[in-house]
């Protein structure tokens, strides 16, 4: 089992630091996912913001 550590350490750490990475940004978009993530733009079909909501109602 050593034997295989020590050949493949290199692969075992990239995979490690690419799991650590897909790690955090899964919880970034889980964290956000309510959140419209848009900054307010005025095309934001998406958003459900009052800002553009109102917008929305306006053109209707």
């Amino acid at each position: 089992m050593s034997v295989w550590l020590v050949e493949n350490w290199a692969t075992i750490l990239i995979l490690s630091i690419l799991l650590v990475l897909v790690f955090f940004a899964v919880r970034s978009v889980v964290k956000n996912k309510g959140s419209c993530g848009c900054g307010g733009c005025d095309n934001c079909a998406g958003c459900g913001s009052g800002r553009n909501r109102q917008k929305k109602n306006k053109d209707s």
